[in-house]
């Protein structure tokens, strides 16, 4: 079995008219306000999946800056979860600056099925992790034993839009303050789990897992068998972050094969390759 642990959906609303949604939220009219930005409907994930052989997606909305966008979208997720149990599991989105409003709605979320909250975006829905909206998020995310998926990005290398900015040493202070918070960082983590080669890191960040996404366009290969032989391949879940093009020299429309034969290709033993693939986010995203 396999699982993306990183997917992005989008409603047939946001799909048909992008350009009231881009005029509602400032973050996503600088990713999507060209018309050519990809954004995919659960039909093409679903189908995208099939050619891979996936069997199930974690799926994502946007992390919206509005809360009452967030519930919005929140709402169609939930119901396309329900339409496709065997393959779809969501998580929802709300803004932490939303106070109660963020709190309550993360609550109907988990009760209406869904299985965590992400991907948030601190750079893009202007929040820090240090702020009491965050802290309450992650202090009811710990009471309803749900994970919450933060964007990271690597503080080095090539620009791109949506780089942010997020510091290391952030995650590092909320995780000493909230230890029994669990966090998927995407991105493998922007660079975070090679600091846990220091002690102290490591026992603060027992609970934090990094994902794959978009890992062809910024890391060689390599980086699968580094990070496993750091943290060990149990902290490490396979996401694709569809409907990203990962291999723009050769593709023209989003396909997990190769990724898929790449993960595959890296060095992994079989077991480390099924814990990756499948049991990692079983045990993330399922009960404690």
């Amino acid at each position: 079995m396999i699982i993306d642990a990183h997917t992005h959906l989008f409603s047939p609303e946001v799909i048909a008219d992008r350009t009231r949604y881009t005029t509602r939220d400032s973050f996503f009219d600088f990713l999507y306000r060209n018309p050519k930005a990809r954004i995919a409907s659960a039909a093409e994930l679903i189908a995208a999946m099939d050619a891979a052989g996936v069997d199930q997606s974690i799926v994502a909305g946007w992390a919206w800056q509005n809360n009452d966008v967030c519930i919005e979208q929140n709402d169609w997720l939930i119901e396309i979860a329900r339409q496709h149990p065997n393959r779809l599991r969501a998580l929802c989105t709300v803004q932490p600056n939303a106070g109660d409003a963020a709190i309550r709605e993360f609550r109907r979320c988990i009760e209406s099925g869904m299985i965590g909250a992400g991907e948030l975006n601190a750079d893009g829905q202007n929040f820090r992790l240090d702020e009491p909206g965050f802290l309450n998020l992650a202090r009811a995310a710990i009471e309803l034993r749900a994970p919450l998926m933060l964007h990271t990005n690597e503080p080095v290398g090539h620009a791109y839009p949506g780089k942010g900015q997020l510091p290391l040493a952030a995650i590092y202070a909320l995780v000493k303050t909230l230890p029994e918070l669990r966090l998927v960082l995407a991105h493998w983590g922007g660079g975070y789990p090679f600091y846990e080669l220091m002690p102290e890191v490591r026992a603060a960040s027992k609970n934090i897992f990094y994902d794959t996404a978009a890992s062809p366009l910024l890391y060689a290969p390599e980086i699968f068998r580094a990070v496993a032989n750091i943290v060990g391949a149990e902290k490490i879940l396979f996401g694709s972050d569809f409907p990203l093009i990962l291999y723009p020299k050769r593709q023209k429309e989003p396909d997990l094969r190769p990724f898929l034969d790449q993960v595959r290709a890296v060095g992994l033993s079989a077991e480390e390759l099924a814990m990756v693939l499948e049991g990692n986010a079983e045990r993330v995203f399922g009960d404690w």
